[in-house]
């Protein structure tokens, strides 16, 4: 019955001639736009009655428009000549979407003024779908409850989702419900970036407080050493890499629940090998884990299944928002005159919503984001993206200036303190947060972006300009985006599935109903991702490997190559993971769930691991601690080592790397490094890059400030570079070089020397070892610093609490206790690092 008047209505052309005068006419509103665009009282009448049936439907489209349709007639009719809240709210919960009734309060408090029918449908409708979690009662949409069902039957589970789904919200709240029986429990979420790690633990301690729970898991997000015992209830929110020292510190550590965020990335190169190898690792460990696989927009789900030889996995995806958004092609019509057409594109069909005078010159792709988002963004949340660090800055300046009357805020004020504390008083962002304009891109401190993203959540920052760093599982939707010729790297024009993925942040949830997307000069960008898929294919990383470069791989097993910086890291990384199945005996499952079953390839590489192996002595397990490096690297620096070792215990002990405290810290470092860069990445170590970066190591361990760091490298540059670039270089070499590259070769280091002082009978030397790995990480080698940093807190928070304790050998338990002795005002720290403190004790 309801299907049969759902098509009649769907079939009717006068529908869509009504539907798209009112979106036409919520544009021109959204636009500022003046028009003669009433709407009859009759056509809203009838066009809520058709979204009220349309919402009954189970097709998408027909549900999209209906909640289209609905929200538009309910923004430009008001409610006082009908009772449109009411029908809103109709609407939305036979959609099942029941987050959005809080957009508006009116819609919220409508369901006692509803027929006596329409509330009993709602109240069924809702019962349907609500849950219990600490005895606080959730209601969540279709998508919600779905997934809720599968994670509470204990079954494990891919998910695809758009950002605005809220698979978020459930998941956390699942997780909560897991500690209710107060048994011991470990669960895994691994997250693919630092920054995420800093989001996740934050949001999950934030979680457990409001849900009230009797019982909350220790949030574990920094590797535990060896000696460090575990808590019987915890969550370990890692990325791979730091989940791979958790497992190689603790051989008896396992998993009940392994959450795997943002899962796609399993296709990432080197770091997509690895999330894969410590995901087998913990399955081998526990079998019966359950595992969640989350990922925005994946066609393929079933590559999970089969990746990991999970049979029962099992598939939930929706495609269908919370939030509408709308596409809108700004055609530049004028240049010089700054006139543009703004043109409504949907499904392939454009409508021309306004001609508009943008008041500016449009002549370069900057120009065009400036002016263009400055004039139709203004007083709402906006994100501009940007192509690149640099990029990101120049736009933010130009912005900032446009907007230079504005004047600072006290929360403005105190993020641009933050800025000159954690980065530079010349940092560009110090100056152009004032005027509400900020900028996100992957070099910037973690504490930074997290504070420059609350600032835009809370409404401080009304303009974000940002690079891809933001398609990395960060959530944090606006109202309106604005992009012109967008890329991805240097030079790659953003994909489909990635445009169709940061579109997904256009409209927030509960504050809005529709977002929308500003396409500047659109016909003229070199892709057409409007055209292209909105879901992904995902192809895991040691697949791509050996499929797409056999030969080179076959290259580096046979070890017929020279080391150098053009070495891949995805090669030398798949060349371990089969090098250590090769030798377990697991070599012929890993190619089969890889997609290499047989043939030619099969046999290249069992013949070239097979030469490998004839030239390797070290074992398999010592390998795969430095999974990012080939084996026969580490053979030749183990070669190194093992022949000062031999010598005896005075040459052995020489080799031992000093703490980072030691006055010969840096000489140590430096004979580390040459060593590496000579024998790993094959550098010509006469222009002595290894001292420099041996340098830069030693600051970051200490703890020294970055802004200090960074004036020191102003006061040594003697070619003139600009200040903001002598700035983005350090950013990019602390984290691509001291945070990635120093802690391999460091590790690497540090794993080999081990097995050669235990080979020879020297285990109090290997003891002795300094976890230089964990130090670089963390930048932090005082055992109180890095127990700060354990409790959530940022480096520099750490840092400034760190010089305060008289005691450098608080472990995070004396660390908290110390925190919660103290009057935390009196501790001299700034207000957004007081408030970082607050926030940290809150959750503790």
């Amino acid at each position: 019955m309801i299907s049969e008047l759902v098509e009649r209505v769907w079939e009717s052309p006068r529908l869509h001639k009504a539907v798209q005068f009112v979106e036409v006419a919520w544009l021109k509103r959204e636009l500022g736009v003046a028009g003669d665009d009433d709407i009859p009282i009759d056509v809203a009448q009838k066009i809520i009655r058709a979204a009220a049936i349309l919402s009954c439907s189970g097709t998408q489209l027909h549900r999209e428009t209906a909640f289209r349709a609905a929200t538009c007639v309910y923004d430009l009719m008001g409610t006082e000549e009908l009772p449109m809240d009411q029908a809103l709210r109709v609407v939305l919960s036979r959609l099942g979407n029941f987050p959005s009734l809080a957009t508006k309060n009116d819609v919220d408090v409508a369901l006692p003024v509803l027929p006596l029918s329409l509330v009993t449908e709602e109240l069924e409708k809702a019962a349907s779908r609500a849950v219990m979690v600490n005895e606080e009662r959730l209601v969540f949409t279709n998508f919600q409850y779905d997934l809720w069902s599968r994670l509470a039957a204990k079954e494990r589970v891919a998910l695809s989702a758009p950002t605005s789904a809220g698979k978020s919200f459930v998941l956390q709240n699942y997780l909560v419900s897991a500690f209710s029986e107060n048994k011991p429990l470990s669960i895994v979420y691994i997250v693919p970036t630092r920054a995420l790690i800093t989001q996740v633990a934050l949001d999950l301690g934030l979680s457990f407080r409001e849900a009230g729970a009797k019982v909350a898991p220790e949030i574990v997000t920094v590797p535990p050493d060896a000696d460090t015992p575990l808590p019987e209830l915890g969550i370990y929110v890692m990325t791979q890499e730091r989940l791979q020292l958790t497992l190689a510190n603790h051989p008896e550590f396992s998993a009940a629940i392994v959450v795997v965020d943002e899962a796609q990335s399993i296709s990432d190169g080197a770091r997509g090998v690895l999330l894969q190898w410590v995901l087998d690792d913990l399955l081998a460990r526990k079998a019966s884990a359950q595992t969640l696989f989350a990922s925005p927009n994946v066609r393929n789900l079933d590559v999970f299944g089969k990746l990991f030889g999970l049979g029962d996995i099992k598939r939930v995806s929706s495609s269908e928002p919370t939030v509408a958004q709308n596409f809108l092609v700004i055609k530049i019509l004028s240049g010089t005159k700054g006139r543009v057409s703004v043109i409504r594109t949907s499904s392939g069909n454009e409508t021309e919503v306004a001609q508009i005078e943008i008041g500016h010159t449009l002549a370069s792709r900057v120009e065009m984001l400036v002016h263009v988002a400055a004039k139709l963004g203004r007083h709402h949340a906006n994100i501009v993206y940007a192509n690149g660090a640099a990029d990101a800055e120049k736009i933010a300046m130009q912005l900032a200036d446009l907007f230079s009357d504005r004047e600072p805020t006290p929360e403005r004020a105190a993020l641009s303190e933050l800025a000159h504390e954690v980065v530079h008083p010349n940092y560009v962002l110090a100056e152009s947060v004032k005027r509400g304009v900020a900028f996100h891109y992957s070099n910037m401190p973690t504490q930074l972006r997290r504070a420059v993203e609350e600032a835009v959540s809370k409404g401080h920052v009304d303009y974000l300009v940002c690079t891809s760093t933001l398609l990395q599982g960060v959530n944090l939707p606006v109202r309106n985006i604005f992009m012109c010729k967008p890329e991805r790297g240097k030079s790659h024009p953003l994909d489909s599935t990635d445009f169709w993925n940061l579109s997904g942040r256009a409209g927030r949830l509960r504050k809005e109903f529709q977002g929308n997307i500003f396409l500047i000069d659109y016909p003229r960008w070199k892709t057409k991702p409007l055209e292209g898929p909105k879901d992904a294919v995902v192809t895991p990383a040691i697949e791509t490997t050996m499929r797409d470069q056999q030969e080179k791989l076959v290259t580096v097993m046979r070890n017929q190559g020279q080391p150098g910086r053009s070495d891949d890291p995805a090669i030398e990384t798949t060349f371990g993971r089969l090098y250590s199945d090769y030798k377990r005996g697991l070599l012929d499952d890993t190619l089969f769930r890889a997609g290499v079953a047989g043939g030619v390839a099969v046999d290249a590489f069992a013949n070239a691991l097979l030469a490998a192996d004839e030239q390797i002595t070290l074992p398999p397990g010592v390998i795969r601690l430095s999974p990012n490096i080939s084996a026969h690297k580490q053979e030749r620096l183990f070669g190194a080592l093992n022949g000062e070792v031999v010598k005896g215990q005075g040459q052995a002990a020489k080799m031992i790397p000093d703490h980072p405290r030691d006055t010969e810290a840096f000489d140590s470092y430096a004979r580390i490094l040459k060593l590496c860069h000579d024998l790993i990445l094959g550098l010509d170590t006469t222009r002595s890059l290894h001292r420099f970066h041996a340098l830069m190591a030693l600051k970051w361990m200490r703890g020294l400030p970055l802004p200090q760091i960074i004036d020191e490298q102003i006061r040594r540059d003697t070619r003139g570079k600009d200040q903001r670039t002598i700035i983005r270089d350090t950013l990019e070499l602390i984290e691509g070089q001291i945070r990635f590259q120093a802690v391999r070769l460091f590790g690497c280091y540090n794993t080999l020397l081990r097995h050669a002082l235990v080979i020879n009978h020297l285990e109090d030397l290997a003891a002795s070892i300094p976890p230089l790995p964990l130090y670089l990480e963390v930048g932090a080698s005082d055992k109180t610093m890095i127990s700060f940093i354990a409790l959530g807190l940022s480096r520099v928070t750490a840092m400034r609490l760190n010089e305060l304790s008289a005691r450098k050998d608080l472990d995070t338990a004396d660390a908290l206790e110390w925190l919660r002795s103290r009057q935390l005002e009196q501790l001299g720290l700034s207000t957004l690092l007081l408030g970082e403190l607050r926030s940290v004790l809150l959750v503790k």
